[in-house]
């Protein structure tokens, strides 16, 4: 990897605002670009010459684009994307929609994402917990042996853990599970747009504003066409009277009352994603995380997380830990305030089950730089 952002990152780089800050947080929200925010804007102003159900029914291709395309990112048909307010609320919608029995068990890893757990307790699930290896990597083995003898409702996997490097070979966990006829669902929040997420999941969700750098405040479900007519969803009978013939039940697990600038948005940024190449994308992340573990191994008092080596593909998120009885928080709002410096103090609340103690939370895009990083290594605080 060269030192300075070389093409098409160097590009990339160039079609956000001009900015003084480090930004070092794309895990948390990427920066959108000046033609997502344009598409937002001009969608937005569209809405108040023609009208808001006007401007959305003159929208319909570039949605149509947008799932299209986001279909190809996730593995599933055109028709089984539908789009929400966030990947929180795309796990809310799952919970409403899918034929679940009441103390139904989802079968979860150590590093699952908390707020998924209360979500999963007040659908009044049990949770079981599935076996990993010594990285965190789930025992495909173990895993084989418990679907077959105590086959779960559903098995929940994070695509890409939220407070370190840690990418789960979903796609052959989901093999696993369908031979035994469990069925899989993924929460690609952290992997959308940064590693491969077409997986085989019979659902899987997402949100815009992270790897994709679309707006904040839209989310992305995508559901196999093997569970299409088997999905509850809970909508009027206005919105079924909406639905066209021949239109997938999927789109009714859409709210109508929503922001369908964010929408807009969403779609311009895909589209810029897949103009870079979504492969050259995950190759550069790739090359982007192990810069940064590599820039930062031997910071005087923090010790880097490091990602698994049998991780199914690379992560550009970093996580440091303090090694000298730093306050993660506090390090944070210093690099913020006096270094302008972009990051997430990430809380044992995010894992429960596996974290012990916060983190400091790398997390760059494709067009960092050396310098960036050699700016965060000087403000670093030692203690």
């Amino acid at each position: 990897m060269t030192n300075p952002p070389d093409e098409p990152w160097r590009r990339f780089k160039g079609l956000r605002p001009l900015s003084t800050f480090v930004h070092l947080d794309t895990a948390a929200a990427g920066r959108s670009s000046r033609q997502t925010l344009t598409a937002v804007a001009g969608y937005a102003e569209r809405e108040s010459v023609t009208g808001a159900y006007v401007a959305a029914a003159q929208a319909g291709p570039v949605l149509a684009a947008g799932r299209s395309a986001l279909g190809e990112l996730l593995g599933v048909e055109a028709g089984g994307i539908a789009f929400v307010e966030s990947a929180t609320a795309a796990l809310g919608v799952l919970l409403r929609a899918w034929p679940l029995m009441a103390g139904s068990t989802v079968a979860v890893l150590p590093s699952e994402w908390g707020p998924a757990l209360d979500a999963f307790a007040d659908r009044g699930l049990r949770i079981a917990t599935l076996a990993v290896d010594g990285s965190g990597l789930i025992d495909l083995d173990a895993l084989r042996q418990f679907v077959a003898m105590t086959p779960p409702a559903f098995v929940h996997l994070n695509l890409v853990a939220s407070h370190r490097p840690l990418v789960q070979p979903v796609a052959a966990a989901a093999g696993i599970c369908h031979e035994a006829g469990v069925p899989v669902w993924v929460d690609a929040a952290q992997g959308l747009g940064h590693v491969d997420a077409a997986c085989d999941a019979d659902a899987i969700y997402a949100t815009s504003r992270k790897w994709l750098c679309g707006p904040r405040g839209v989310g992305v479900i995508a559901v196999a066409s093997s569970w299409w007519r088997r999905l509850r969803p809970r909508a009027s009978e206005m919105d079924r009277d909406l639905l066209a013939p021949g239109e997938s039940p999927v789109l009714l697990l859409e709210s109508h009352e929503a922001h369908i600038a964010g929408r807009i948005g969403l779609c311009a940024a895909v589209a810029e994603h897949v103009a870079l190449g979504p492969a050259q994308v995950r190759s550069r992340l790739a090359a982007v995380g192990r810069l940064t573990r590599e820039a930062l191994a031997d910071v005087p008092g923090w010790e880097v997380v490091e990602a698994p080596e049998g991780s199914a593909g690379g992560c550009a998120i970093t996580a440091l830990r303090p090694a000298a009885g730093q306050k993660v928080a506090a390090v944070r709002a210093l690099l913020l305030a006096e270094h302008q410096i972009v990051t997430t103090a990430a809380v044992t609340a995010r894992a429960p089950r596996e974290m012990k103690e916060p983190y400091l939370r790398i997390s760059p895009h494709v067009d960092v730089t050396p310098e960036d990083l050699a700016m965060l290594r000087r403000a670093l605080p030692s203690s």
